[in-house]
C-alpha cells in the first residue's frame, strides 16, 4: 500500500513538472515568434523614412530655383511700389531678384541688361528708359535666349518681348480729361507736360488729348516735355504762367512732374487746376491737406504694386511652360478730392 501511494505521488509530481515545462517552453516560442516581426516593422519604418527623404530630395532637384533681373526707367515711390509686386510674389517661390535702376539712361540700362546676361539670370523685368534706345537692350537678351516681361512703358517693339504689363495708359489720360471736362463744362484753354521718351507718358497725353478736345471747347496752347520729375515740372510750370496767364488747367502725364508745377502755381498764387495720373503719395497728400477747394483736381490711378505682382506672375508661367497672355491691362480710375479719403490711406493701391 505504502509502496502503491509513493508511486502515485511520483507519478503526479512527473506530470507537474512536465506542466511546467511545456509552458516554459510554450512562452519562449511564442516570444521567439513576436521578435522577427518587431523586428521587420523597424525595418519597415527606416525603409519609409528613407523613401520619403528620398523623395523629398527628389522634388527639390525638380524645383529650380529662378534668378531675375528687374531694371525700371529711373527711381520713385512707383517703381519702389512696382518691384515689391515682384518681389513679394518671387520670395514666396523661394527664388532670388537682383534690382538695378536705369537712372534714365538708356546706355546705362543697357550695361545693366548685360549685366543681368552674365549672372545668368533666368527671365528679366524691364522698364526702359528710352522707348526709341530699347531695341539694343531687347536684342541682347532674345540673343542670350531670356525672356522678357516689360512693364509700364513699352519697348520699340512689343513683338520682341514675352509679355506686357501696363496700366491702360491711354484710359488715364481720359479719365483725367473727363474730369476736367466734368468741372468745366464751358471749356478753356490747357496745357500738357509731357515726357516723349516714355510710350506709356505719350499715350497718356494723347488720351486727355483726345478727351479734352473732342467737342471743341478746350484748347491746348502748350505741350512741353518736363521730364516725368518735380524739378523740370517747377521750371517748366514758371515758364508757362509767364507765357499764358488765361490757363484753366494743366495736365502732367505723372504725379512726380506734377508736383513741380504744383509748387509753381501755388507759389504764384494762382488757381490753375492740376490733372496727372499715378494717385501716388504726392497727389494724395496734396488733396488731402488742401480738400475740395484746392487745385490739385485729379490724378488717374495706377496700381503699381498689382502691375508687379501680374508681371511676376506671368513670369512664373512663362518659365514654367504654361500659357500665358502677352499683354495685360491693369484699369485705372479717378481719384479726386471727393473720394480721397478712400485711397490716402496708404501710398500705392
Amino acid at each position: 500500500m505504502k509502496k502503491t501511494l509513493a508511486v502515485v505521488l511520483a507519478a503526479m509530481m512527473a506530470a507537474s513538472l512536465t506542466a511546467c515545462g511545456g509552458s516554459a517552453a510554450k512562452d519562449t516560442t511564442a516570444a521567439a515568434a513576436e521578435a522577427p516581426a518587431a523586428e521587420s516593422t523597424a525595418e519597415k519604418t527606416s525603409e519609409d523614412a528613407g523613401a520619403a527623404e528620398t523623395e523629398k530630395t527628389a522634388e527639390k532637384a525638380e524645383k529650380k530655383q529662378y534668378k531675375f533681373g528687374f531694371t525700371e526707367m529711373s527711381a520713385g515711390s512707383f517703381f519702389d511700389a512696382c518691384y515689391g509686386g515682384v518681389e513679394e510674389v518671387v520670395k514666396a517661390n523661394g527664388d532670388e531678384v537682383v534690382h538695378v535702376e536705369g537712372k534714365a539712361d538708356s546706355a546705362y540700362q543697357l550695361g545693366v541688361i548685360e549685366d543681368f546676361i552674365s549672372q545668368g539670370c533666368d527671365l528679366v523685368f524691364y522698364n526702359p528708359s528710352d522707348a526709341a534706345a530699347s531695341a539694343a537692350a531687347v536684342k541682347a537678351l532674345n540673343d542670350a535666349g531670356i525672356p522678357i516681361v516689360n512693364f509700364d512703358s513699352a519697348v520699340s517693339d512689343l513683338s520682341k518681348v514675352n509679355c506686357f504689363v501696363v496700366s491702360d495708359s491711354y484710359s488715364c489720360g481720359q479719365i483725367a480729361g473727363e474730369e476736367l471736362v466734368k468741372n468745366h463744362p464751358e471749356g478753356g484753354k490747357v496745357a500738357v507736360l509731357d515726357f516723349p521718351a516714355s510710350a506709356a507718358a505719350a499715350d497718356r497725353a494723347k488720351g486727355f488729348v483726345d478727351t479734352v478736345t473732342a467737342d471743341g471747347l478746350f484748347e491746348v496752347v502748350a505741350q512741353m516735355d518736363a521730364g516725368a520729375k518735380p524739378e523740370k515740372g517747377l521750371t517748366v510750370m514758371q515758364d508757362l504762367l509767364q507765357a499764358h496767364s488765361d490757363l484753366t488747367a494743366v495736365f502732367c502725364i505723372n504725379d512726380e512732374c506734377a508736383q513741380g508745377a504744383y509748387s509753381a502755381i501755388t507759389t504764384a498764387g494762382d488757381k490753375i487746376e492740376i490733372y496727372s495720373v499715378n494717385a501716388g503719395p504726392e497727389a494724395k497728400a496734396a488733396m488731402t491737406k488742401d480738400g475740395v477747394d484746392g487745385i490739385w483736381k485729379c490724378t488717374a490711378a495706377q496700381s503699381p504694386i498689382g502691375i508687379g505682382q501680374k508681371s511676376a506672375e506671368v513670369a512664373y508661367q512663362i518659365l514654367n511652360g504654361e500659357s500665358y497672355e502677352s499683354e495685360i491691362k491693369i484699369p485705372s480710375f479717378a481719384v479726386t478730392p471727393e473720394n480721397i479719403e478712400q485711397y490716402n490711406k496708404t501710398d500705392w493701391q
